[in-house]
């Protein structure tokens, strides 16, 4: 069980883990402060959801009143898939919130997460600070832990116990290991914490999710995650709230404070978490949160593949009004969620997921099957993974059975299948380079031979060269109304030149 008493054990501070036990309460409260009285969002870096527009439909042939957001998750039916994403509990200003957030989870049949637990199993007279349930009796609801607490005495049992105070539909262990590398007090020893996740997966009686906190998670992890037991995986994407940002308001070193102010662009955008945690676990149960502050936020999430959206600031800042401005924003982003599904024709949120009229801002559609896409590349040698936009094209065609032609409109930029591997992709660049040298010998760059040549013409001679042993395009099957595509393969934008902006052309044809 827990240890309640003294341990000998300091952080890098100096401070026995007692004394950061007694100080719990008082970091939660200076969180809550921080977070509704400073700007903490991130700076420098998007969520990623303004790059997405939703291709409005005119006749939808649906009655909006029709409409049925109602999902099923955890044995508990919500009446939209929204979360009051986890917060805050332990003190006084955090119940007032924590009452005011149930009450209208209760009302308008949404979920709810709880702020870390570990300050209530250090001082379980703060039960009332967290204690949701006899107001929120129909809720789904999910207690939280840092995951970072298995590795300090933190056993199955405690997890169990908090889970049952809180009376809880299941456990959230949040994932914050750069909050607590800024943090003053923090716990950076993540070592050999998969397997510690993956017992306690095991050994609980309740779903375990993994969360982020505003940095999002990566594909691998999304995989290793789930292969040790998780139920659900939350991506907490960046774009949101930093919490390195609010690490730095309360640090007194100004080296420290700079130090966490470095990381204010850090992380995945939200959007490209969600695309790449549903390609990583297709059956897998995706949670979608960091900087979603509206229906329509929550709209694209559902679309690009998540089952849950979660909103955490605008329900803080808002709960710290008073409940009907928390009601208020409640009623808002379900319906401004209702009129984006019906402005898509989806009638439910399983239309939602399914839909076609999902594209990327700078992506142009034409009605005979031809998808425009535009790209900037990063650099040279780059292998751009364009798969789930050329998937994307192939669905919105309607086409069952024919061909999809992807076809790049450049000499210096391929298009090419092959398999998405670190090492591999990095074979793939030494064996360009081996073929044609970028510092080797090309007439074509003696610009002084050439005529009508462009005042911002490249020297890239190695560029075409290469580009003559791979291809501009290539022609993939359509069974059943998707890519037919082997296990491994993707399909690359191979950029060949320098960091430029590409334009490839998607052609489905067929029936």
């Amino acid at each position: 069980m827990l240890q309640t008493g003294p341990v000998k054990e300091s952080n890098r501070n100096g401070r026995s883990k007692a004394a950061q036990n007694g100080a719990t309460g008082v970091r939660k409260s200076e969180h809550l402060r921080i977070n509704l009285e400073n700007d903490v969002a991130a700076k420098g870096i998007a969520t990623g959801l303004e790059q997405y527009r939703f291709v409005h439909n005119a006749i939808p042939e649906i009655d909006l009143g029709a409409i049925d957001l109602s999902i099923e998750i955890f044995g508990r039916r919500l009446a939209a898939p929204i979360l009051i994403s986890c917060m805050t509990g332990g003190s006084e200003e955090s119940r007032r919130v924590n009452l005011t957030l149930a009450r209208v989870a209760q009302a308008h049949g949404l979920a709810m997460g709880l702020g870390s637990g570990r300050a209530l199993l250090e001082h379980p007279e703060l039960i009332e600070t967290f204690d949701v349930r006899y107001l929120a009796p129909d809720v789904l609801l999910f207690a939280n832990l840092g995951a970072i607490q298995l590795k300090r005495g933190y056993t199955a049992d405690d997890c169990r116990r908090l889970v049952e105070m809180l009376q809880a539909d299941a456990l959230v262990l949040h994932l914050n290991a750069l909050q607590e590398a800024v943090q003053p007090e923090g716990d950076s020893d993540f070592d050999g914490l998969l397997t510690r996740i993956g017992a306690l997966c095991s050994e609980l009686e309740v779903p375990v999710i993994a969360k982020e906190v505003g940095w999002g998670i990566a594909p691998d992890t999304i995989r290793m995650l789930f292969a040790a037991g998780v139920a659900a995986v939350d991506v907490a994407g960046a774009g949101g709230t930093s919490w390195s940002e609010v690490e730095r308001h309360r640090i007194g070193e100004p080296w420290r404070a700079h130090v966490a102010a470095a990381f204010a662009d850090w992380g995945i955008p939200t959007a490209e978490c969600i695309r790449n945690a549903r390609r990583a676990a297709p059956g897998g149960l995706i949670f979608a949160s960091g900087g979603i502050r509206n229906g329509v936020d929550a709209a694209k999430a559902l679309a690009l593949g998540a089952d849950l959206a979660g909103v955490a600031g605008p329900f803080l800042r808002a709960a710290g009004e008073g409940e009907e401005a928390a009601a208020d924003l409640a009623r808002e982003i379900i319906e401004t969620l209702r009129i984006a599904a019906f402005g898509i024709g989806a009638r439910t949120v399983t239309d939602l997921k399914a839909t076609t009229r999902i594209r990327r801002r700078d992506e142009e559609i034409d009605a005979a099957g031809v998808t425009r896409l535009a790209y900037k590349t990063p650099g040279a040698g780059t292998f751009l993974d364009i798969t789930d936009d050329v998937a994307a094209a192939v669905k919105a065609a309607g086409v069952r059975h024919g061909i999809c032609h992807v076809y790049s409109s450049h000499t210096t930029a391929a298009v090419r299948v092959n398999e998405n591997e670190e090492l591999l992709l990095r074979d793939f660049g030494r064996f360009l380079e081996g073929l044609a040298p970028a510092d080797g010998r090309y007439e074509h760059d003696d610009l002084t031979q050439r005529v009508d040549v462009p005042p911002d013409e490249p020297i890239n001679g190695h560029a075409h060269c290469r580009h003559l042993v791979l291809a501009a395009s290539e022609t993939l099957p359509v069974v059943d109304g998707r890519l037919a595509l082997g296990r491994w393969q993707r399909v690359f934008l191979v950029e060949l030149c320098s960091a430029r902006q590409r334009n490839v052309i998607v052609q489905v044809l067929g029936v």
